[in-house]
């Protein structure tokens, strides 16, 4: 532990964005959507998320594997 550290985890997001993970928030800037959005996908399942004790997390190959499955080809 450093000196001068409280000893707490970094809750802001940019920690969960360096290991990969997002929160709703974060989610739905990814996707580029509202968090709203992100949160009625989850509750859907349509998105799959990792819950760890009462927070919701999105890794970032689950938002992509989201993304492959509803992309759409152009018709030529």
């Amino acid at each position: 532990m450093n000196p001068g550290s409280s000893g707490k985890p970094k809750s802001d997001s940019s920690s969960l964005i360096q290991s990969g993970l997002h929160d709703f928030d974060g989610a739905a800037a990814f996707l580029g959507t509202s968090p709203r959005h992100v949160r009625r996908l989850w509750q859907e399942r349509r998105l799959a998320g990792i819950k760890v004790g009462r927070a919701v997390r999105f890794s970032e190959a689950d938002l992509l594997a989201f993304v492959e499955r509803h992309r759409v080809e152009a018709v030529r």
